[in-house]
């Protein structure tokens, strides 16, 4: 495979003993993105990478550089605040590197870290998770003793603790997940309640692409809702509500409770609160469903399903809006747009193998970049020269 283009940015400069490594970035096909609820989903990695050159300095200070800056501080024991955001994510996975997985020496050398990327930013597709593995991969090719599933399970999930202690419990497993485990052109399932991860080739008759309006970025995630989950299996003392017996009236009946005890609290209205759990359950099981439908190469019944989830969450972007005036474009054609994660920012495109040309000139035609998903596989570690 070519070399990405974020790993020929970042060898430019980096010394001859400097560790290289990349990682993809990812996107949310269908499903339930609140690890709380122990619920389904489907992502699948991105043909955009981040990269990163890793080697030692003697300096004692973690120096993080792009082609734009070159940013000191001390080798942080927790991740610091008051820096760019990709200087806090490296920061923030040297910290699990070094504390939590004990792969990044503590010797009071410092550490010089080069990163470069070709995801776009702020468009809800992994960027600072991609990172942030690239970061684990060059350490753990450079002072691990092995490169499994395991390890890289054990990877993700130090990253991603990492970053909710720092970011909250809004912030998703699945990115690190699909960075650091994909397998080549497959969709992943992840299964909340579990942990496990199951891979299904793509089907060679789906066409899979992001498309996005270049002058416009998405939203916030919704924190509340991931706040209400985390808050609810906190209550009953479970890591999700998949491992709590009725969950749903158990959880009403809380929610109530709250209220009555503290009417002007933070709790969620019970109609709210129902919303959020039908919405979680019934996005789980269609992830479920169309995951099967991939598994057996039905590409057909696979859009139905993501069609069937836009219509019942109305997760169409506004017809207005820059985004929507692309899903626009679709009209007439065998294709289905949902939008990603963060609302605004981004659409997933599913459409048949033989329409993706087509469906991917209408959308620039209409002035949005497209990215179509083919070649992905997880990250890996490379040397500083070929």
């Amino acid at each position: 495979m070519p070399v990405p283009a974020a790993v020929e940015r970042v060898r430019e400069s980096a010394g001859t003993d400097a560790t290289i490594a990349h990682a993809p970035g990812s996107v949310e096909l269908l499903g339930e993105t609140c690890a709380a609820t122990g619920g389904m989903l489907l992502a699948t990695a991105l043909p955009v990478s981040a990269a990163v050159a890793l080697e030692p300095n003697d300096t004692g200070e973690l120096t993080v550089i792009s082609t734009r800056e070159e940013t000191s501080l001390p080798m942080p024991d927790a991740v610091p605040a008051g820096y760019p955001a990709e200087v806090t994510a490296i920061a923030a996975a040297v910290v699990a590197m070094q504390h939590t997985m004990h792969l990044i020496p503590r010797t009071g050398s410092g550490l010089t870290v080069r990163w470069a990327s070709t995801i776009p930013a702020g468009r809800g597709l992994g960027e600072i998770a991609a990172l942030q593995s690239a970061v684990a991969l060059a350490s753990n090719a450079r002072w691990g003793d092995r490169d499994d599933v395991p390890t890289r399970a054990r990877l993700a999930a130090a990253l991603h603790e990492t970053a909710v202690a720092h970011y909250g419990d809004h912030w998703p497993l699945h990115p690190y997940t699909a960075a650091l485990r994909s397998r080549p052109d497959s969709v992943l399932t992840c299964n909340h309640a579990d942990e496990a991860v199951t891979q299904n080739q793509r089907p060679d008759n789906l066409a899979l692409m992001v498309a996005y309006s270049p002058d416009i970025t998405g939203a916030s995630p919704q924190v509340e809702r991931h706040e209400f989950f985390a808050d609810a299996c906190s209550a009953f003392g479970v890591p999700t509500l998949h491992g709590l017996p009725e969950a749903q009236p158990r959880v009403l009946e809380w929610v109530r409770a709250r209220r009555e005890v503290h009417p002007d609290g933070d709790a969620p209205t019970v109609g709210r609160a129902t919303k959020w759990l039908d919405d979680a359950s019934g996005c789980s099981d269609r992830a479920r469903a169309v995951s099967a439908h991939l598994r057996h190469g039905d590409t057909a019944a696979a859009m139905a399903g993501i069609a069937h989830d836009v219509a019942v969450r109305d997760t169409v972007p506004s017809p207005d809006s820059p985004l929507g005036r692309l899903v626009a474009s679709l009209d007439g054609r065998d294709a289905v747009a949902r939008c990603c994660p963060a609302r605004g920012a981004a659409v997933v495109v599913w459409a048949h193998a033989d329409d993706a040309d087509d469906v991917e000139a209408a959308i620039r035609r209409d002035g949005g970049t497209v990215l179509r998903v083919t070649d992905t596989d997880a990250g890996t570690a490379l040397n500083s020269r070929f």
